[in-house]
């Protein structure tokens, strides 16, 4: 299984320790084929809503920065995780960024699906989503609920699934994550 890991814990974050384990745990599961991006470590820009993805240039962005060395993964891989940490009741900017950059991978065009409207996937085939949250002591059950909603739509408008939602004071939790795929 080909699995694209996109790791949005800041730099000089108090969660780097649980990336140290993230890590481990990956090193531990080598029968997968793993893509690894560290998001803080790359140039990602904010989408300015152009359009451009869907009119100029179907599927990609008009934006020229590090993004595009991960999307062009997205229709080769079986499964996308995100890690991030729980921060003031939401996922890191970093990871917000980057999946607010997905637009290309849909078209714009709209059909009915689920009873709901929603974009044609680019791909046949889509990558399921998982979500890995690192919670801290001010995290509450409203914050895991609305992240996890958020991932339900995203994997939804992008004829994908949300195959496995995670959070976790710690990251020991992680290592069943993996021995499920």
């Amino acid at each position: 299984m080909k699995i694209l890991i996109i790791n949005g814990i800041p730099q000089g974050n108090q969660y780097r320790h649980y990336e140290r384990e993230f890590e481990q745990i990956l090193k531990e599961h080598s029968q997968h084929e793993i893509v690894y991006f560290k998001l803080r470590d790359l140039n990602i820009n904010y989408c300015t809503g152009c359009w451009d993805c869907w009119m100029k240039t179907p599927g990609l962005c008009a934006i020229k920065d590090d993004q595009e060395q991960i999307i062009k993964y997205i229709p080769h891989v079986d499964h996308i995780v995100f890690l991030s940490p729980i921060i003031l009741g939401y996922e890191s900017a970093l990871t917000k960024v980057f999946k607010d950059r997905f637009i290309p991978v849909a078209h714009p065009y709209i059909r009915i699906h689920n009873g709901e409207q929603h974009h044609y996937p680019r791909y046949e085939k889509m990558p399921n989503l998982s979500f890995i949250g690192i919670e801290d002591e001010h995290t509450i059950q409203a914050d895991i609920d609305l992240i996890k909603h958020t991932y339900e739509r995203v994997s939804l408008n992008f004829d994908s699934t949300l195959s496995k939602f995670h959070t976790s004071k710690n990251i020991g939790g992680v290592a069943n994550v993996f021995s499920n795929f």
